[in-house]
């Protein structure tokens, strides 16, 4: 029985690092394919490559503070397969609604619950670094995204730099895609880190699964997101892509999960101040945050009520 559901806790793992690289990794491309530089296909590639690579070498901050961070005792098999699960499950719900749940919401909303529903001792200063650097982001990614379009306006010239804008976007989207590994995988199989498993061994499934979903699914939501980059134009997608990827890479060092999309709205608007258009809808902001912050609280509930009711049964 505990090596099925351990089993178990593996597979919902892999596809919980598939969803992240169909879902996280080709927003960082969608500004590459839009600029016409390179086809569909190989941006899903190289995007894959970069975020896998970035999974493998910095992917463990993360990982160890979703494993064993939040709560230092780690995970039995039954909650890490609960964790990811309720994570999951929201994952495709935010597919199939279009209703934006951020795999680091949901993932640190499950891991919370669960340890509520299981009577695990919870760090509560290490969920307070998590939440108050979320809560930092949109302020950091408003300025970020502001100075850099700035500095965009200032230095590249609109009709003459065309080109270098292309390259420019391309090797930030694979900074991005890169940070994007870096930052997610630990969302897959963080809550692995207390079945006996080597983190190298960790790593190395969750950048396969995020490369496998890269390579399956995401060329599609590449083109699709590609036409909301070109709507909002090269400067903004830089702004927007480079803000995202800095404050990702200090979510690593720090071992702290990020929503790309956060980061990137947020970087949007302090980008769009520059022209003195946001480029976003107070509706759909409005709405946006909403989801987020639901999002959380729903994976909270969730796994705690799955987490006590097996307690109860079991």
């Amino acid at each position: 029985m505990f090596e099925v559901i351990t089993l178990l806790a593996v597979v919902v793992a892999v596809f919980m690092g598939f969803s992240i690289g169909s879902s996280a990794v080709p927003p960082s491309f969608g500004p590459v394919r839009s600029s016409g530089l390179m086809g569909v296909l190989r941006s899903a590639l190289l995007a894959g490559i970069a975020a896998a690579i970035g999974a493998v070498i910095q992917g463990g901050n993360v990982a160890s503070r979703i494993g064993t961070g939040i709560v230092p005792s780690g995970f039995t098999n039954l909650q890490a397969v609960i964790i990811l699960s309720v994570a999951s499950i929201l994952v495709v719900v935010s597919f199939i609604t279009s209703y934006p749940m951020p795999t680091a919401f949901t993932v640190v909303g499950s891991v919370i619950g669960t340890s509520l529903g299981f009577g695990t001792t919870i760090d509560y200063s290490s969920v307070a670094v998590i939440i108050g650097y979320w809560l930092m982001i949109p302020f950091m990614a408003i300025l970020i995204g502001f100075i850099v379009s700035k500095l965009l306006v200032r230095f590249f010239d609109r009709d003459n730099s065309k080109k270098l804008m292309r390259y420019l976007t391309f090797f930030m989207g694979l900074f991005v895609a890169y940070n994007a590994g870096a930052n997610s995988v630990g969302k897959a199989v963080g809550p692995l880190a207390g079945l006996g498993f080597s983190d190298s061994f960790l790593l190395v499934l969750g950048s396969f699964s995020i490369l496998l979903g890269a390579l399956i699914l995401s060329p599609k939501i590449v083109a699709a997101v590609s036409f909301e980059y070109s709507n909002i134009g090269p400067r903004k997608s830089v702004a927007g892509l480079s803000t995202a990827a800095f404050l990702a890479q200090i979510g690593v060092l720090f071992g702290v999960p990020i929503s790309f999309n956060q980061a990137i709205i947020a970087s949007i608007i302090g980008s769009g101040m520059v022209s003195g258009d946001a480029g976003i809808g107070s509706k759909k902001l409005t709405f946006t945050v909403i989801a987020w912050v639901t999002a959380f609280i729903l994976a909270i509930i969730l796994t705690f009520l799955i987490s006590s009711t097996l307690q109860f049964i079991l």
